[in-house]
C-alpha cells in the first residue's frame, strides 16, 4: 500500500502568494510614522476620532482578506485530511485486533509467570510466611522478561535472611518498647526506623516523667502552703505559750478513799477582747474539778 498524490504534483503545491507587499509595507510606514508624530489639540479630538476609525477600517479589510486567502488555501487540505483521517481508522480496527491478542498473549506469560514466582516465595521464606507475606516483597518487574527466576530467588533468600537477622536483634532488646519497635519494623522491614521508633519512645517517656514531677513538686508545694494557711488561721488571736510559761508539773496525791488527786495552781492572764473565750474554759474546769477557787483576779 503505496499514498500517491496526483493532482497538484510537488512542484505544483501552492509556493507562495504573490501580492504588493513591499508597496504597502513602505506606505503604511509612511503613513503610520506621520500619525506616530502627530498631536491633537483637545479641539481636534472629533478628527483623531475620525483617524483612529480610519486606521481600524484598514485594519479589518486586511484581516479580513488573510482570512479569505486562508480559506481558500484550505479548501483543498481539509477535504485530503478528512479522507486521509478516514483511512487511518479502517488501518487502526485492525491493529486493535492485533493488539488485543498481543496484550493477551503477554498477560498470559505474565501469570504464568506470576505463579512460578509464588511457588519460588513458598519454597524459600520458610516460618516467616505470616510476617512476610508475598504482597509485602512483591515486585511488579519480576514479571518482566528480563527478570530471571534465579535473581527473583535471590532477592527473596536475602530479604528472609534480613528479617531474621533483624527480628533477633529486636528480640533481643530488653527495654519496654521492643512492642512498638517490631510493630514499626514489620511495617516495612526497616531495622533503623524501628531503633529510631525506641528512641523516639524513650525520649517522650524521659519528658513525661520530668513533668510529672514538676506537678508532683507543686502539688506538694500548693499542700504545704495550705497547710501552713489553716495553722495560721487556727492560731489567729490566740497567745503562744513560751516555755517559761509552762504549767509545773504538780505532784499527785491520793485520797481515803485511794482514788488520786491532782491539786493544779495556774496563773492565766487574758486580754479583753478573749474574756468570753476565757470565761467558757474555766466554767468547763470548774465541772471536772472537786472544788475550784479564784484567788485573786485584777487588771493590769
Amino acid at each position: 500500500m503505496e499514498l500517491k498524490i496526483y493532482n497538484p504534483q510537488e512542484e505544483g503545491f501552492l509556493q507562495k502568494i504573490d501580492w504588493n507587499f513591499e508597496e504597502l509595507k513602505s506606505e503604511i510606514t509612511n503613513k503610520a510614522n506621520d500619525y506616530m508624530s502627530l498631536v491633537y489639540t483637545p479641539d481636534q479630538m472629533k478628527e483623531a476620532k475620525k483617524d483612529r476609525a480610519a486606521l481600524r477600517k484598514f485594519i479589518a479589510a486586511l484581516e479580513d482578506k488573510r482570512k479569505e486567502i486562508k480559506k481558500q488555501v484550505m479548501i483543498p487540505y481539509t477535504d485530503f485530511e478528512e479522507k486521509e483521517k478516514e483511512l487511518v481508522s479502517i488501518v487502526n480496527q485492525a491493529v486493535a485486533n492485533i493488539d488485543d491478542q498481543i496484550k493477551g498473549y503477554d498477560e498470559a506469560i505474565r501469570q504464568e509467570k506470576l505463579e512460578k514466582v509464588k511457588e519460588i516465595y513458598a519454597k524459600t521464606i520458610g516460618g516467616l510466611v505470616d510476617i512476610v507475606t508475598f504482597d509485602k516483597i512483591f515486585k511488579e518487574s519480576w514479571l518482566n522478561v528480563s527478570t530471571t527466576l534465579k535473581s527473583i530467588t535471590n532477592e527473596i533468600t536475602e530479604m528472609r535472611d534480613k528479617v531474621d537477622n533483624d527480628l533477633v536483634v529486636i528480640n533481643a532488646d530488653t527495654s519496654p518498647y521492643a512492642y512498638e519497635m517490631k510493630e514499626e519494623y514489620l511495617k516495612n522491614f526497616d531495622l533503623t526506623a524501628a531503633i529510631n521508633k525506641k528512641q523516639q519512645l524513650e525520649e517522650t517517656a524521659k519528658k513525661k516523667a520530668l513533668f510529672e514531677e514538676q506537678q508532683r513538686q507543686e502539688e506538694e508545694q500548693k499542700k504545704q502552703q495550705l497547710e501552713e494557711e489553716a495553722k495560721k488561721i487556727a492560731s489567729a488571736g490566740k497567745e503562744e505559750i513560751k516555755p517559761t510559761d509552762q504549767v509545773p508539773e504538780v505532784p499527785v496525791q491520793k485520797t481515803r478513799s485511794g482514788e488520786r488527786t491532782l491539786a493544779i495552781t495556774f496563773r492565766c492572764v487574758v486580754k479583753e477582747h478573749n474574756f468570753e473565750e476565757a470565761n467558757a474554759k474555766l466554767n468547763i474546769l470548774k465541772k471536772a474539778c472537786e472544788d475550784f477557787e479564784i484567788i485573786k483576779q485584777e487588771e493590769m
